[in-house]
């Protein structure tokens, strides 16, 4: 078994005022066709991207409190999708008149669990090394879901919310995000970068009204991980919001 060190986290340890007030770290395990583990590391994650701070924005712009009438969106925002093309996502929407009979309505600004095979939010992975850049909107070189050469089987994703650490100072609230990814490939996949996307979706009882996927963190992994064909790679990405 190859062991992959790098620097050792420091988490929620006394802090001086300019601590980030959002922070974690990704971790990565590799197994082989046999199952055991063959590889694994964990490293700082330090990559938020303007994106995320962008839908912050969008968010706090909401009015809140919507009423069952139709009104379309009333706070929004703009971000960069992975094609480079800038994206409206509605922070807030009303839901249609009921005397149309199509009050069904609902949706989300920043969704996170992908489904089975979905490699359009969620964590994904790639085997680009760039540097990050807080402007980036792409993985540089995403790994696509699939079977055939080059690409990585993605499981669905699964999201916990491992609630508020008091034990530390100062005190810090956790999630965490999971993914695997499976070679079916017929040959090695090296793995170099993980990103966080994110997806707004809003439909009625009729239409979906919004769809926009975009990306809001991507860290460089400070070492390669190789899934051999036959074995995985899953995927820990965990977040903490430093309080206090």
């Amino acid at each position: 078994m190859v062991e992959i060190q790098s620097q050792p986290v420091q988490l929620a340890e006394k802090v001086p005022l300019d601590v980030e007030p959002v922070r974690g770290w990704i971790e990565v395990e590799v197994r082989g066709p046999d199952g055991k583990v063959v590889q694994r590391g964990k490293c700082e994650m330090r990559s938020f991207l303007n994106n995320l701070l962008r839908i912050f924005e969008g968010l706090m712009k909401a009015i809140g409190g919507a009423a069952l009438t139709y009104s379309g969106t009333v706070a929004s925002t703009t971000v960069i999708a992975p094609d480079g093309t800038s994206k409206t996502v509605w922070t807030e929407w009303y839901a249609p008149d009921t005397a149309t009979s199509y009050f069904y309505a609902g949706g989300t600004p920043m969704a996170l669990k992908a489904g089975d095979n979905d490699d359009s939010y969620g964590i994904i992975v790639g085997s680009g090394t760039i540097s990050v850049a807080l402007d980036q909107y792409s993985l540089a070189s995403k790994i696509s879901h699939g079977t055939s050469a080059g690409q990585l089987d993605y499981d669905p994703m699964t999201v916990e919310d491992l609630g508020l650490d008091t034990s530390v100072s100062p005190p810090v609230y956790r999630f965490r995000f999971i993914r695997t990814f499976k070679n079916l490939s017929g040959g090695s996949i090296n793995i170099n970068e993980v990103g966080l996307a994110a997806r707004s979706y809003w439909k009625d009882y009729v239409y979906i009204r919004q769809d926009v996927k975009y990306l809001i963190a991507r860290d460089v992994l400070p070492a390669t991980y190789t899934v051999p064909n036959g074995g995985s790679a899953t995927v820990v990405v965990v977040v903490e919001v430093v309080l206090g």
